[in-house]
């Protein structure tokens, strides 16, 4: 069962919750590596709010602002950790989906929001 979650923390957050959706091992050579267990993850980082404004010139007239959580997406093979739900978001607009698995995320989202399901 696969299941696509976007989800935003705070950094301090993400850095603590990440550990339990990773597994170190130990190559032949003795290298430590670190994976995602059960997972694949997408970290965008601080997501544009408000576009920055440009001049003629290509000046920055008034800067972008980021949002201060750091958004990420995860594409789970199994039961995502419940220490995750509470940072779960449901944009109706995408800047990432995983390839082909678009309908997986918008299912959950009707789900989730019955109401903005379209009429046929």
């Amino acid at each position: 069962m696969k299941r696509f979650h976007k989800f935003e923390f705070l950094p301090a957050e993400w850095e603590k919750l990440k550990k339990d959706i990773q597994q170190t091992t130990t190559t032949p050579d003795g290298e430590t590596i670190t994976n995602w267990k059960d997972c694949a993850v997408v970290e965008l980082g601080f997501l544009v709010i408000t576009p920055a404004v440009m001049g003629e010139a290509f000046e920055i007239k008034t800067p972008a602002v980021l949002s201060d959580k750091w958004a990420v997406d995860i594409l789970f093979y199994a039961e995502p950790p419940a220490s995750f739900a509470k940072y779960e978001v449901w944009p109706e607009s995408a800047v990432h989906t995983f390839a082909g698995q678009e309908a997986l995320y918008m299912e959950n989202f009707y789900t989730k929001f019955p109401d903005k399901r379209p009429t046929k």
